[in-house]
C-alpha cells in the first residue's frame, strides 16, 4: 500500500469515527485557487524528494507527485463527506 492510499484510508477512518472533520475542509478549499490547493501546488513545485510529517513516517520518492495526489485524495474524500451529509 503506497503512502497516498494509507493517507486515504486514515482519513476515511477518521470520518467514520467519533472524530469526523478532523481536517477542516469546505467546498471553498479548492475553488478558485483556494488556499489549501495553492499551498499544495507551491510545495509540489519544489519537487521534494523527501516529505516528513509531524506524526508519521518519512516518505522518500517523488514528493511532487505525492503532494499532487494528496490534493486529489483530500478533495475526493472530504468533499464527498460534505455532500453526503
Amino acid at each position: 500500500m503506497d503512502v497516498i492510499e494509507r493517507f486515504r484510508q486514515t482519513i476515511v477512518n477518521y470520518e467514520a469515527s467519533p472524530f469526523p472533520n478532523y481536517i477542516p475542509y469546505t467546498t471553498h478549499s479548492d475553488a478558485c485557487g483556494g488556499l489549501r490547493q495553492r499551498i499544495l501546488q507551491e510545495l509540489a513545485a519544489l519537487k521534494p524528494r523527501t516529505l516528513a510529517t509531524m506524526h508519521g513516517s518519512t516518505f522518500v520518492g517523488d514528493g511532487e507527485r505525492a503532494l499532487q495526489d494528496l490534493a486529489v485524495v483530500l478533495r475526493e474524500v472530504l468533499v464527498n463527506q460534505i455532500t453526503a451529509t
